[in-house]
């Protein structure tokens, strides 16, 4: 035992500032992120809407960050991630500290953490507590009955060495094993609810009690919590003894059988419930305090793991200004410094980095104010909401068209300017998906529209007519490449002033398009130009 827990601290150690997509188990737990925003879902807050999210591919950042040890933190951490709070985060960003530097403290709670897992029926908890506050076994006083008849047979039999006796107790134990499947089995997701929660009170205990949470006012509310579910404690340590041992037990059949002949379980299942009904707001705010704890060492260990990193600052003008910023999930990223203001529009040559640029920042923009964590050397931001309308498409299920879908994406954000607060608004390739004449004129309206409100818009564009048409309003930006013996190069640099690069038909040739198109475009773009 002592050669695993050794064992089992070097690998928590380990594992510590590594980067979790490099670990060979990734995909398989990427699969399971419908189980993992079950949480946000009910809990039903947050200020990152569903087509920002998937425009930032925030998964697949979710999963950059995610050095989790339970099911409770994965659920908590994703849900940081939809909340933009700026004071929040930056409370937050005092329990990342405290893991960062007390290794001692960290690695012991990350092995209490592991005691709670990632199964997936856990998963559901958020959703269960309120239907479980309500659910209670029917027949439990004859479930007590069996109990007590199961031991006076088998005591009679034994004391009296009675074979009818023993008969009977065979009886019963048959009686109780067939209640005990039956129920099971219709009740299963309600009883791993259940244990899961006994399992959450002792880790939660534990945390405190080991000191190795950081010492915050809030800790106090969680003891009261613990207080006010001391029946569970007392309890469930028998019951999530005997779980684990039919969990660890190689065929478990043991375990299981005298789990069933007993009814230990569906006894002491009504009496946890009955604890429970009336203190789900104390359960929950132990899986906030559990979840905060394990989310804070992912955190810490993500930014253990970053080439650089910085706390962000929080300014009250619309402005973003970054040095050394970059995307966290490009690895070997080109940096950039920036000083952005109200308005900015962003042009260059395709592939040329403006896309991925307006990413870093929206996603920085959010890490900022969720874990008090930026990818670069400097970070300044406004205490803001973000938005975005970059990844368009259209939807065969519903018949709408890519225009019509972009329409939707920029209405709300025309309905979130109304409110109060500032907005930092992504808008990439604004209006692509009509005819050139009808889209600069919305288009044009659209962003003046924007400007004019509280927050800033970062907008791309390869369009220089719509440029030049805002430029009173829009300060220019552009990303260029340059043609060259081995193709084009791309330096993936901001730079200020509109630009006039282009390399559409170069990308062309690049590609190994026939030599006759490359000619003829070239050629229609030349005598298109002298008119």
């Amino acid at each position: 035992m002592f050669i695993n827990k050794r064992k089992q601290q070097e690998l928590i150690k380990k594992q510590f500032g590594r980067n979790p997509l490099h670990d060979s188990y990734h995909y398989m737990r990427k699969d399971r992120i419908k189980l993992i925003a079950k949480y946000h879902d009910e809990v039903g807050e947050g200020t990152v809407d569903d087509i920002t999210w998937n425009d930032l591919e925030m998964d697949d950042v979710f999963f950059r960050i995610n050095h989790t040890r339970s099911y409770v933190g994965e659920q908590v951490l994703h849900h940081r991630l939809h909340c933009t709070d700026a004071e929040e985060a930056e409370g937050f960003g005092d329990t990342v500290s405290f893991y960062e530097n007390n290794e001692t403290e960290r690695v012991k709670a990350e092995e209490l953490l592991m005691g709670l897992g990632k199964r997936n029926d856990c998963y559901y908890m958020p959703q269960l507590i309120h239907i479980l506050a309500g659910y209670e076994f029917k027949f439990a006083w004859a479930y007590r009955i069996l109990q007590a008849l199961l031991f006076l047979f088998l005591i009679l039999g034994i004391v009296l060495h009675s074979s009818e006796f023993m008969l009977a107790f065979l009886g019963v134990a048959g009686i109780n094993m067939f209640i005990y499947m039956r129920e099971k089995s219709q009740s299963e997701h309600m009883m791993d609810c259940l244990y899961g929660i006994c399992s959450l009170i002792n880790v939660c205990e534990k945390l405190l009690n080991c000191k190795c949470t950081p010492d915050f006012p809030g800790n106090e509310v969680i003891r009261e919590d613990i207080s006010r579910l001391h029946s569970i404690r007392r309890m469930s340590g028998s019951l999530i003894s005997k779980r684990n041992y039919a969990t660890v037990d190689p065929q478990g059949a043991l375990a299981m059988y005298i789990m069933g002949i007993t009814l230990f379980d569906l006894v002491s299942f009504n009496k946890i419930v009955r604890t429970i009904r009336g203190n789900e707001k104390a359960v929950m705010d132990l899986y906030a305090f559990a979840g905060a704890v394990d989310s804070g060492i992912s955190v810490a260990s993500f930014r253990k793991s970053l080439p650089i990193h910085c706390y962000p600052n929080f300014i009250d003008t619309g402005t973003i200004i970054a040095d050394d910023i970059y995307h966290p999930l490009i690895e070997n990223a080109v940096p950039n410094d920036v000083s952005l203001h109200s308005g900015s529009m962003i042009m260059g040559a395709n592939a040329s980095g403006k896309s991925t640029f307006m990413k870093a920042l929206a996603v920085n923009a959010i890490l900022a104010q969720s874990i008090f964590t930026c990818c670069g050397a400097r970070a300044e931001f406004p205490k803001s909401t973000v938005m975005t309308s970059m990844a368009v498409r259209d939807d065969v299920t519903t018949g709408e068209s890519y225009y019509v879908r972009e329409v939707k994406y920029l209405k709300r954000m025309l309905d979130e300017s109304q409110k109060k607060g500032c907005v930092l608004y992504f808008i990439d390739e604004i209006l692509k998906g009509t005819n050139n004449k009808e889209r600069l004129a919305a288009s044009e309206a659209v962003l003046r529209y924007l400007c004019k409100k509280s927050g800033m818009v970062i907008v791309s564009t390869h369009d220089s007519e719509l440029a030049e048409r805002l430029s009173d309003e829009y300060e220019g930006y552009h990303f260029d490449s340059r043609l060259t013996d081995k193709g084009i190069h791309f330096d993936y640099r901001i730079k200020s002033g509109f630009g006039e690069g282009t390399n559409a038909i170069d990308l062309l040739s690049c590609y190994d398009f026939p030599k006759e198109v490359v000619e003829t475009a070239r050629k229609t773009l030349k005598d298109q130009n002298i008119a």
